[in-house]
């Protein structure tokens, strides 16, 4: 196979991971959260969380090159489950609904400034794990393209993790690329609005992640009683 033919089907695969990245869910909200409770490197955070995850899901698909389905009850449990996470999430941005003073201490202790890192970034990893949209994307398109890919591509042994790399990286560059975005806007859009006001971003994260929440668990219903 030629090397534009290998551009054109990643090029293909980059359009297909954008609808996912640029679809509104907890992982978008994670990174505005953390943007504007902590600045922009925080909001970025998350995205880092959900680059491992999908490092050991795109792993475990092109090592096994298998499909993989689940049942209706499971489905539902799956997003009924979510659902509810969703929704805790979308709780804690509400708690948040003020723009915090910034901090006078520029002499962050470093212990406190790495567990704030390391729980952004778990955040990206748990809401990515737990997300329905995340689950049903990589199920419904992300699996079934990543198999097509390897099977166009047509290479095998030590040169199928070449593939793998690229496939992966491409993949990423679309959450990096919608993450830097939202992380840098939100943190300005806080910078210039006065301490102790309300915190817009964040209430309307909130709302959006209740109500997201709250669908997943309806959908979730609705597979059950299917049953």
């Amino acid at each position: 196979m030629a090397l534009l033919d290998v551009v054109i089907i990643l090029a293909g695969w980059f359009g297909v991971s954008l609808t996912g990245a640029l679809a509104p869910g907890p992982l978008s909200a994670a990174c505005v959260m953390q943007a504007s409770r902590r600045g922009r490197i925080y909001g970025f955070l998350p995205m880092v969380g959900h680059a491992i995850v999908e490092l050991g899901i795109i792993a475990a698909i092109i090592l096994t090159l298998e499909s993989i389905a689940f049942d209706n009850v499971t489905t539902a449990l799956l997003i009924g489950f979510g659902g509810v996470v969703v929704i805790l999430f979308g709780l804690i941005a509400l708690r948040d609904y003020r723009i915090r003073p910034p901090d006078d201490d520029d002499n962050e202790d470093e212990s406190k400034a790495a567990s704030s890192a390391i729980e952004a970034t778990a955040q990206g990893a748990i809401v990515s794990i737990l997300s329905p949209y995340f689950i049903i994307w990589w199920f419904g398109i992300g699996l079934a393209s990543i198999q097509t890919l390897m099977l166009e591509i047509q290479i095998a042994g030590a040169a199928l993790f070449l593939v793998g790399a690229l496939v992966y990286l491409v993949h990423i560059s679309t959450d990096f690329i919608f993450g830097a975005a939202l992380s840098v806007g939100t943190d300005r859009a806080v910078k210039v609005s006065a301490p102790g006001s309300v915190n817009w971003i964040n209430v309307a994260i909130g709302v959006f992640q209740l109500l997201l929440g709250i669908w997943f668990v309806w959908q979730s219903l609705e597979l059950v009683l299917l049953v």
